[in-house]
C-alpha cells in the first residue's frame, strides 16, 4: 500500500445518508413550477433532480423557453431547502462507521458534487465539520455543472487546501473513482446498500465494504 499523506472522502452515499430519488423529484417538480413552467412532466423532473448535466439543463431551458441560470436557480434553492428539511427531520444522518475516522492521522477533507452550502449544513448538523480542514463542492451555479467529478477540479483543490500529495479519495460512484483517476490518486470505492451490486466500468485501486477498512488502508 501507498504511504498516504490525506484522505479525501465523498459526501452523499460515503459520510451521510442519500436521499431517495421520489423526493429529490418532488423538489425539482417544483423548481420547474418555480420557473414558470405549468404541469412539468415527471421525466423532466428525474433530469433534473440528480446527475445533471450542461446539455441536460440547456436542453430542458430550450424545451420550456426558459431561461437557464432561472431554472438552475430554482433547482439549486428547492434542493438546498429539501435537504435542510431532511436534516431537520433527522432522514439524512452519518453513517455508523464514521466514527471510524476519529482514529486517522493524516490531514482529512471532503470533496462533493453536492452544493456546499448543503454539505457544510450537514456537516455542521451531525458535528463532523471539525473532522475536516477542507470542504470542496459546488455553487450553485450553472458554471460549476463543468467542474463537477468526474473532473478532477474539485479533487485537486482539496488536495491543495491540506497540503498532500498521496491522498487516498474515498467515493461510492463511477464519477469518483473516474475523479481520482484523472487527479492522478488512489481510490477506494465504497460499497453501502444502495451501491452494492454496482459493476465498475473503470477500476478502482481498491473494493471496501466500510470506512473502518479505509482507515486500515492508511
Amino acid at each position: 500500500m501507498a504511504d498516504y499523506d490525506g484522505l479525501l472522502l465523498d459526501h452523499d452515499g460515503v459520510l451521510l445518508t442519500l436521499t431517495d430519488r421520489v423526493t429529490l423529484r418532488d423538489a425539482a417538480l417544483g423548481a420547474l413550477r418555480d420557473a414558470g413552467i405549468e404541469s412539468p412532466p415527471e421525466a423532466d423532473a428525474d433530469t433534473l433532480s440528480i446527475r445533471v448535466t450542461t446539455d441536460d439543463l440547456s436542453a430542458l431551458a430550450d424545451r420550456h423557453a426558459v431561461e437557464p441560470e432561472r431554472l438552475w436557480r430554482c433547482r439549486e434553492d428547492r434542493i438546498a431547502a429539501l435537504l435542510r428539511m431532511e436534516l431537520d427531520a433527522g432522514r439524512k444522518v452519518p453513517y455508523d462507521d464514521v466514527s471510524a475516522l476519529d482514529g486517522v492521522a493524516v490531514p482529512a477533507g471532503v470533496v462533493s458534487n453536492n452544493q456546499q452550502r448543503i454539505v457544510e449544513a450537514a456537516l455542521d448538523t451531525h458535528g463532523l465539520a471539525a473532522r475536516f480542514e477542507t470542504v470542496v463542492a459546488r455553487e450553485p451555479t450553472v458554471e460549476s455543472l463543468a467542474e463537477k467529478k468526474p473532473e478532477p477540479t474539485y479533487l485537486e483543490t482539496a488536495m491543495a487546501d491540506i497540503g498532500c500529495s498521496n491522498p487516498l479519495y474515498v467515493g461510492d460512484s463511477e464519477s469518483d473513482v473516474l475523479a481520482a483517476d484523472r487527479a492522478g490518486v488512489d481510490v477506494a470505492f465504497l460499497r453501502r446498500g444502495h451501491n452494492a451490486d454496482t459493476t465498475l466500468d473503470a477500476a478502482p485501486t481498491y473494493d471496501v465494504g466500510s470506512l473502518d477498512a479505509v482507515v486500515d488502508l492508511l
